[in-house]
């Protein structure tokens, strides 16, 4: 993994925290079937936290700690996690009686082996953006994010040389997508700061610091880059509906 201010994990280095991290929540009583709510910022570490809740054989609930409070907290409620990990920046969001765990990636700590887990348990839940009315949690099971991860690392061409952007809001569908398809593939996974990504940053400039081969853009962002890398081997157009002067050979876009 790629991620802000110069750092790099190994596929060993990324493993041995999610396992540090599964031990921590195995102490706070988490089980196969649970479900664990992670209210944390991006970065690099909410990536082995979200593989740690998968090694304790729970499943994930994604909360976007820039949502406002009143959603995070239907959110929070509605899916009715064992537990929530969170900073010490991001505690005050939890709604009052759900247990926290305050994730300190510098502390000592016990692993934990992997939980055995069936294909049709839950691995995550993702909330629709509740444009209809409140927000809905959706069940993905492993065997569909496998499934759909499969096909794409096959239908993009992701090998161990790629290199994924991590680009989707992480409460979003498209996030587990990205990540899955990069380490499932033995790719790198480049976790940009959110100052690197757009609006504040550009997603031209991001690709070439990094040398990103694949990224999935909606339009709406597509449209505002006037030249993409040559390191970019694979343009994923999604989410939004795509002109069609674009994929008639205008840019260098697949939708």
């Amino acid at each position: 993994m790629i991620g802000a201010d110069g750092l790099e994990w190994s596929y060993a280095e990324l493993g041995a925290r999610a396992d540090r991290v599964a031990g921590a929540l195995a102490a706070h009583g988490v089980r196969r079937g649970d479900l664990v709510a992670v209210v944390l910022d991006r970065s690099a570490e909410l990536v082995a936290v979200w593989l740690g809740v998968a090694k304790a054989g729970a499943g994930f609930v994604p909360v976007d700690p820039a949502y406002p409070a009143e959603r995070i907290g239907w959110m929070v409620e509605d899916a009715g996690p064992v537990l929530a990990v969170c900073s010490e920046e991001t505690r005050a969001l939890v709604p009052a009686g759900v247990e926290c765990l305050v994730w300190d990636p510098a502390a000592e700590g016990e692993s934990a082996p992997p939980v055995s887990v069936d294909a049709d348990d839950v691995a995550y839940v993702i909330y629709t953006s509740g444009s209809t009315g409140r927000p809905k949690g959706v069940l993905v099971t492993h065997r569909g994010i496998g499934n759909l991860t499969a096909a794409q690392i096959e239908r993009f061409a992701v090998g161990a040389d790629a290199r994924v952007l991590q680009l989707a809001s992480l409460s979003f569908d498209a996030a587990v997508s990205e990540i899955c398809m990069a380490l499932l593939s033995g790719a790198a996974l480049v976790m940009a700061g959110a100052d690197r990504l757009p609006p504040q940053g550009s997603l031209s400039g991001t690709v070439a610091e990094y040398g990103v081969t694949h990224a999935t853009v909606p339009p709406s962002v597509l449209a505002t880059v006037e030249e993409l890398p040559e390191s970019l081997r694979t343009l994923v157009v999604a989410g939004e509906v795509c002109p069609r002067r674009w994929w008639r050979g205008g840019r260098r876009a697949v939708g």
